[in-house]
């Protein structure tokens, strides 16, 4: 994953803090499928909206990614990943060749929230899950990652990033299910 922006400038992002919503996510995630995921990310930000704390990421690794290697190309993590972006509202943008993104529209009251807390434009902000794949030795390198982006006054998009343990969790649970060795 390019990081490089990360060590420019501090990035900002939100911690949640609703523990009771963990058993919600857990219990949607049951087959570990892609959508579960996008589901419970969606009902982690509009369950926990207005509880949201600011702060600042200053090392990679509070960053919410998810790595797993695999040895061979992860086909059934794509497979399952481009069939989960399939709801209406859902879009899924490639980015460049390593980097696809589900791109959600969240819910009206999270969408509220990230616009006002933000300082954001009068534009709808957007969920995004995003899959990066590069090869390193051979092997395949598979990052997942979760935040959300608000278009602010000036034209140039923000990333919130959140740190979800449920989330987490279910991610590496997909990682694992589909062949790769999780690496966090």
């Amino acid at each position: 994953m390019n990081l490089s922006t990360v060590n420019a400038r501090p990035i900002r992002k939100v911690l949640p803090r609703c523990g009771k919503y963990d058993e919600v996510c857990i219990s949607l995630s049951k087959g570990i499928q892609m959508r579960p995921l996008i589901v419970c990310f969606a009902v982690a930000l509009s369950a926990c909206a207005p509880q949201y704390v600011e702060t600042v990421v200053t090392d990679e690794q509070d960053l919410p990614v998810r790595r797993a290697t695999f040895a061979a190309n992860p086909a059934p993590l794509d497979d399952a990943f481009r069939s989960s972006c399939d709801a209406p509202g859902d879009e899924l943008l490639v980015v460049s060749r390593s980097v696809v993104q589900c791109r959600i529209l969240p819910p009206p009251d999270v969408a509220a929230f990230l616009v006002l807390q933000y300082d954001g434009a009068l534009e709808a902000p957007t969920l995004v899950v995003q899959k990066e794949t590069d090869k390193d030795n051979g092997d395949f390198v598979v990052e997942l990652s979760y935040f959300a982006e608000v278009v602010q006054k000036s034209g140039n998009p923000r990333r919130i990033y959140i740190k979800q343990r449920a989330l987490d969790q279910l991610m590496d649970q997909l990682l694992v299910a589909t062949g790769g060795i999780a690496s966090n």
